[in-house]
């Protein structure tokens, strides 16, 4: 399938979002943070949000038809729809809330509880609806398990990052910036394992076919070849992109950035290996999206 850039952007900053606020949710459950970590954290997610939202408008040649899409409950554009407003509408109360209290001083429980809780369910959640828009048993490397652990693993490592990076930004104390790097190498080591299991998988998926299609507009081309497709993240033409791009910078380089900080008490705090971990978790994400992309063969080459 060809690469589909305004998805990509669309998945991979909605997982940030997501994931974001999961965390936020968690810190403020505990009534840690300041004011203004939850503000740069809610305005953050926000952002990343609605230019995600918009790059998922590029993907249309006639955005405004994707209204006729919402009259269908079921439909995976209405699921993301519901998802991006909820989503907003929780960063919008947050902040809501942050500029009320505003003078209620920078220290304690900044946000209610029952936020706090609501925060962390609608992260869970997203990446459920994220996948499941894109889980089509006509393409069998998206229509399985797989895709929904991949997503939740992006949500982990893009959250965990984003966040870290904004309380490196904001000057929070020790003990926050510790957590938060301590989650981002976790994180990284998570998404490590899910990318491989993930392909693993991907790579012993039996294709059904019906016959191989004969295009007149280039009949030298290649005849299709699922299974070599389906493993060539592993072994292929896709093996660099997958274990340099995938797993070394976007996970592990994440992973020993945390550690690293979590163990120092000079690194915790600084705002350079978090800004690390943020860029080499958006590069990992990107870098496995394309392989999505490059090994959603069809089913049936006819359909």
């Amino acid at each position: 399938m060809d690469l589909q850039w305004p998805l990509i952007i669309f998945t991979l900053l909605l997982c940030m979002s997501g994931g974001m606020m999961g965390f936020q949710g968690w810190l403020a459950l505990k009534g840690q943070g300041t004011r203004k970590f939850h503000l740069i954290a809610s305005l953050a997610g926000l952002v990343a949000l609605g230019v995600g939202g918009f790059a998922s408008f590029l993907h249309l040649q006639h955005w405004e038809r994707i209204f006729n899409g919402f009259g269908h409950i079921t439909s995976g554009i209405t699921h993301e729809m519901i998802a991006v407003v909820v989503m907003a509408l929780v960063f919008v109360i947050e902040l809501g809330i942050l500029w009320k209290n505003r003078e209620n001083g920078e220290e304690g429980q900044v946000l209610p509880k029952a936020l706090a809780v609501v925060a962390v369910v609608v992260a869970l959640l997203l990446g459920f609806v994220c996948a499941h828009s894109y889980d089509m048993y006509a393409r069998p490397a998206w229509g399985n398990f797989a895709l929904y652990l991949y997503y939740y693993a992006s949500e982990l490592i893009l959250g965990a990052t984003g966040l870290w990076l904004v309380a490196s930004v904001t000057k929070q104390d020790l003990g926050i910036n510790r957590k938060l790097a301590l989650a981002s190498a976790v994180a990284g080591a998570v998404s490590a394992v899910v990318t491989i299991a993930c392909v693993l998988y991907i790579s012993t998926i039996d294709v059904p076919t019906v016959g191989i299609a004969f295009y007149t507009i280039d009949p030298t081309a290649p005849a299709a070849d699922p299974a070599g497709t389906l493993s060539s993240p592993l072994s292929g033409a896709n093996a660099p992109l997958f274990w340099l791009g995938v797993v070394i910078i976007g996970s592990l380089v994440p992973a020993l950035a945390g550690f690293l900080a979590a163990k120092k008490e000079g690194l915790a705090s600084a705002a350079a290996l978090p800004a690390l971990a943020v860029i080499c978790a958006l590069a990992g994400g990107i870098c496995y999206r394309v392989i999505l992309y490059v090994v959603a063969i069809a089913g049936y080459v006819y359909f």
